[in-house]
């Protein structure tokens, strides 16, 4: 297979600029133009120029079945050349994916980032001198200096491409490319009608959500009683310049504030979904993004490659397709093509799995070996009845109990997300409840409690540079590394004290995290539970079938509707849950369904 290198430059303006505009609605826009791009044919050719006229001629005249469009952004690139030239290459390669993994996403990956990173000079591109300006009013030496500078960032893509390609897992590359198809192929529709009942029941819902949160509405307009708040829940304030010195990044618009709304800890998010609430809830301008997209086209689903700090993906582009809860309005908003049906597949309760596995809970794992209900037990103890599945409340208490407390949760924060109903239906529990279900997890999993002991050791072999084994595993160049070559990267981990506390901690884009043995377990769970499923997406891939949506540990195909359907879905379903060869005995499940809404 060939690789074509390409770089494309746009007009843009003061109104008219990704900085206003998502990506999608900036390419599909009526005030989009093309100046044209530069394209580097393969290793034997210079880049080379090509305005907008030559561009359309060329890109019409070649045969791009067997070639990889490689770019440095390719969401953006690939979506103009899809949707504005139809070209459809055989393979998308993407070096601004390619250095989340690499280079760590707690840095910025943009194109003079990475060429810094690699000793290539600056660009170059005098994007000052043609902003707000068509093609045919800038001068000649200035449309000479835009080509010579686009021809020079192609250049450096291939170099940065070559280098990274050394170290990359060959298999990520197919990962990469059915990201960015999910974005620049886009087949899917939307209910509009829905979504803008969606919009105006939230205001409805804004009332309740303090209530929910046991909080006053002073509490969130307050940054030192917001901060507060936070810091209880475990979060490093992250803080940026104001014009008297330091102040919290509390703006909607800030990288912390993006980053929480993406937190694991669900009561985390909705602390920060409530302080931003104040104008319009995440799920009300989730609703606007996903409706006026669909009166442009078909929804594109924007995913972050390894945009997680766990490798797994992150939302992108104003509309989070991963954090679209399940039984929604927002996700059965979301229609199949015509002719086509949506079939969802789950790996059933993955993480539990996993860490039940990786820390030789033998108990756990033949319950779930055996099909049986993983929650009833632990509610059975800690109600001191039996509870079955009829039993949703206290179930639902179970469920939190075995699935939270793996990752070392503790009372306080057991009783605030029993509270929001993220398990089941709301639970109202005292703290000394709270402390015991806490207490009976980890009186009931001492496998799992001496796994978080063994994970406070690898934070010190990571920090200090050893190199050794841990399960499926392997610790190397302050890197943990999955089976298939994926890492997490720990090159910022180091030891802190001062004089409130101390610990380990390490950089995100969000600022410092702090970090102990079982949030380092929670880490390695959700960067295999990763690898598990997009193994499986591969798989299935192969066999014709285009993933179009993912959330988490959940992958959505496209199938045709027809008589075949219920076996096509049963067949996914038994590939979702192949058992890996680099995880031998691990029992896993799934559940899927099929619709022509996303409706699980």
């Amino acid at each position: 297979m060939r690789i074509v290198c390409l770089d494309m430059e746009t007009l843009f303006g003061d109104d008219y600029t990704l900085s206003k505009l998502t990506t999608e609605h900036y390419i599909r826009d009526p005030r989009f133009e093309a100046h044209g791009a530069a394209i580097k044919w393969g290793p034997d050719h210079k880049a080379k120029w090509y305005d907008a006229r030559q561009l359309a001629y060329v890109l019409k005249q070649e045969d791009w079945s067997d070639a990889a469009i490689l770019c440095h952004h390719a969401h953006f690139d690939g979506l103009i050349l899809h949707h504005h030239y139809a070209v459809r290459p055989r393979l998308w390669l993407d070096t601004l994916s390619m250095a989340r993994l690499l280079l760590g996403n707690h840095l910025s990956v943009s194109l003079d980032n990475v060429r810094r990173h690699y000793g290539i000079s600056q660009k170059r591109t005098p994007y000052e001198q043609f902003k707000n300006r068509h093609w045919h009013e800038l001068s000649a030496d200035t449309q000479a200096l835009i080509a010579s500078g686009c021809e020079d960032e192609v250049e450096s893509i291939w170099i940065v491409f070559a280098k990274m390609a050394k170290e990359f897992p060959v298999e990520e590359l197919y990962v990469i490319d059915q990201t960015i198809r999910m974005f620049v192929d886009a087949v899917l529709r939307a209910d509009t009608e829905l979504l803008g009942k969606v919009w105006s029941e939230e205001n409805d819902r804004k009332r309740l959500r303090l209530a929910d949160l046991g909080i006053a509405a002073a509490d969130l307009q307050s940054n030192d009683r917001f901060a507060a708040l936070l810091v209880a829940a475990g979060v490093e304030i992250a803080y940026k310049q104001g014009k008297n010195g330091p102040i919290p990044a509390f703006a909607k618009t800030d990288e912390f504030m993006r980053e929480l709304l993406e937190d694991d800890d669900p009561y985390i998010r909705s602390l920060v979904e409530a302080r931003l609430g104040a104008k319009s809830s995440l799920l009300q301008t989730r609703a606007e993004t996903l409706g006026n997209m669909a009166n442009r086209g078909s929804l594109c689903v924007y995913l972050r490659y390894c945009g997680a700090h766990t490798t797994r993906w992150s939302g992108g582009d104003a509309s989070n397709f991963q954090n679209f809860r399940r039984g929604s309005a927002l996700r059965k908003a979301i229609l199949a093509p015509e002719g086509y049906l949506l079939a969802t597949i789950d790996l059933s309760q993955i993480e539990c799995r996993l860490l039940n596995y990786l820390a030789g809970q033998h108990d756990v794992i033949e319950r779930f070996r055996n099909n049986e209900d993983p929650y009833v037990g632990i509610a059975s103890q800690f109600y001191g009845r039996a509870i079955t599945k009829a039993d949703e409340l206290e179930r639902g208490t179970g469920k939190q109990a075995e699935l939270s407390c793996g990752y070392g949760c503790g009372g306080p924060r057991f009783r605030r997300v029993a509270a929001l109903g993220i398990y089941g239906p709301p639970v109202k529990l005292t703290d000394i409840d709270s402390q015991r279900a806490v207490d009976l997890y980890r009186q009931t999993h001492s496998a799992v409690v001496r796994y978080w002991r063994e994970a406070e050791n690898v934070l010190s072999w990571l920090a200090n540079d050893q190199e050794r084994e841990w399960g499926p595993m392997r610790i190397k160049n302050k890197r943990l590394y999955a089976p298939n070559g994926i890492f997490i990267n720990y090159e910022t981990l180091e030891w802190y004290q001062d004089d409130n506390e101390s610990g380990w901690r390490f950089r995100t884009r969000a600022g410092w995290q702090r970090i102990w043995g079982s949030k380092v377990c929670q880490h390695v769970c959700e960067m295999l539970a990763r690898l598990v499923m997009s193994q499986a997406m591969l798989r299935i891939a192969r066999e014709g079938f285009r993933p179009v949506l993912s959330s988490h540990d959940e992958l959505t195909f496209l199938v045709s509707a027809d008589q075949w359907a219920d076996q096509t879905l049963e067949w996914m379903e038994t590939e979702m849950a192949r058992t890996p060869q680099w995880l031998p005995g691990i029992p896993l499940g799934c559940e899927g369904v099929i619709s022509e809404r996303y409706a699980k």
